[in-house]
């Protein structure tokens, strides 16, 4: 294939690409977890709940237009087509033709042709590669500023997940192996990470050490071989990349490696291999979720330029054929109707409340309260976006999605009126009554389906403080002593 030949398929790879992720993008609902990371974009602060708060600025930034949904999932729409042009510049120094197959190959890889969904792996994503790819350039050019720049963009994804850790290990072993003489280039790209690391750690000392205790405290469980999950972990990575290209670079390993080497470009696979590697470790113990694996995916599409012609040309079809076949797929699950599950009374209902979110919000806009909630952060979150109110949780509610402890304060809705949406169409009154004066249950229907609602009047803060809030306390902010506290703003707000 020539290079013109490769440059029109190009074109149509991202001709293709764009109105598919537009019309995803303005069409699909918000899932819970963007509904709740537009809470921490409408509550701008250094840190939230559960992960350090990159992603929470970026739509933040993008809502100063508008709050659109395609808005909010812009940053996850404008990642894919910056990973294409940094692969694109990487490899066009070498090969113009390769560089451009290779991009093309990415830019159809299912996950990133389809994938709009703005999540904390979106901001991780992206500054990883931005940072690998700044490094390459120090590298080539020998340029301090870039190598601090590298180390600011890798502090920006440790602000956005703490996998990030890994790709400092992989840079750590990548410039270990140049020797003493490039320990220096690894100082300039910490002098460059650690202050924004420093940032995330001192937030976390003031606030109850919120992201350590998500990410780190009690999260995964005991340790228990399982020989399965490696396996199941190499089906999830042929499913991103697709089994072609994975058998194809196994199967020209020796030869890949070589030209990797002789062209300079050895970091990319410190980059992909040195954290694919952990978790493959980490899998014989521990569940490793297909998301884990999308920050250092990329870089394989650099280590894939190093094929050999005709295996690039078979991996450009595969990949075509593959992307057509996930259109088809989302394509006819989108068009399913709702009422072909409404036997299954449970799915049907959470169907009709996370696909046809606005209709839910039109029906409970209707009530007035001083107060509105539901017993879940997702829940919530949805219907914070498309209601004209702030939904908050009432309950104990789950170890994740936790910002509403911040942003909410049960002590001012002391004698309040509050509203509660039910999960089905039945009201537990008994787990309610306790903190209510009385309520007043009623049903609110959509399409086949019912939900319960509650308007609790008189709010009674000291019985929800001593029941509910006590036991959030101890299940979520009881920090062991080896973390020294700052402050605590739940252990203030409710308990001093």
């Amino acid at each position: 294939m020539n290079y013109i030949q490769a440059r029109d398929f190009f074109y149509f790879a991202l001709f293709l690409s764009l109105p598919l992720k537009l019309i995803l993008a303005g069409t699909l609902p918000l899932t819970g977890d963007e509904a709740y990371f537009v809470i921490w974009a409408q509550h701008p602060a250094p840190g939230y709940y559960d992960h350090p708060p990159l992603i929470g600025w970026l739509i933040h930034l993008c809502m100063y237009i508008s709050g659109h949904e395609i808005l909010v999932r812009l940053p996850s729409i404008l990642a894919s087509y910056v990973l294409v042009w940094g692969v694109y510049r990487i490899l066009s120094d070498h090969d113009r033709t390769k560089a451009l197959l290779a991009a093309s190959t990415l830019l159809l890889t299912p996950v990133f042709l389809l994938g709009v969904l703005v999540t904390t792996d979106t901001a991780l994503i992206l500054s990883m590669f931005l940072s690998v790819l700044a490094l390459h350039r120090a590298e080539t050019r020998n340029s301090n500023l870039l190598y601090i720049l590298s180390g600011i963009l890798l502090g920006l994804a440790f602000l956005s997940k703490y996998f990030a850790a890994l790709l400092l290990l992989a840079y750590i072993l990548y410039f270990l192996t140049g020797g003493l003489k490039k320990l220096p280039r690894l100082g300039l790209v910490l002098l460059g990470c650690l202050p924004l690391v420093a940032f995330n750690l001192y937030w976390n000392y003031t606030h109850c050490w919120v992201n350590i205790m998500f990410n780190f405290i009690g999260r995964g469980g005991d340790a228990e071989l399982s020989p399965m999950q490696p396996l199941i972990l190499l089906g999830m990575l042929a499913w991103v990349v697709s089994p072609v290209l994975l058998v194809q670079l196994f199967r020209h390993r020796s030869q890949v490696l070589s030209r990797i080497r002789s062209s300079g470009q050895g970091l990319f696979a410190f980059a992909a291999l040195v954290p694919l590697a952990v978790f493959f470790a980490a899998s014989l113990f521990y569940s490793v979720g297909a998301h884990w694996i999308l920050g250092f995916v990329p870089f394989l599409y650099v280590i894939y330029a190093a094929l050999p012609g005709k295996s690039l040309i078979l991996g450009r079809k595969f990949m075509l054929g593959y992307a057509l076949l996930h259109i088809v797929l989302v394509a006819a699950a989108l068009l399913v109707p709702l009422e072909i599950i409404k036997e299954r009374s449970g799915l049907y209902r959470d169907a009709v409340f996370y696909l046809r979110p606005a209709q839910v919000a039109e029906k409970l806009d209707s009530y007035r309260a001083d107060y509105y909630a539901t017993p879940s952060y997702s829940r919530s979150a949805v219907l914070s976006y498309y209601s004209s109110h702030y939904w908050g949780v009432l309950g104990t509610g789950s170890r994740y999605g936790r910002e509403d402890d911040r942003i909410t304060d049960f002590r001012e809705l002391d004698g309040r009126d509050i509203l509660f949406l039910s999960r089905d169409d039945d009201l537990d009154k008994d787990r309610l009554s306790p903190y209510f004066e009385f309520l007043e249950p009623s049903r609110i229907q959509i399409r086949e389906t019912s939900f319960a609602v509650a308007l609790g009047r008189g709010f009674d803060y000291s019985s929800y403080q001593s029941q509910v809030l006590a036991q959030i306390k101890k299940r979520h902010y009881d920090i062991p002593e080896f973390l020294p506290l700052g402050r605590c703003f739940f252990h203030e707000r409710y308990f001093q």
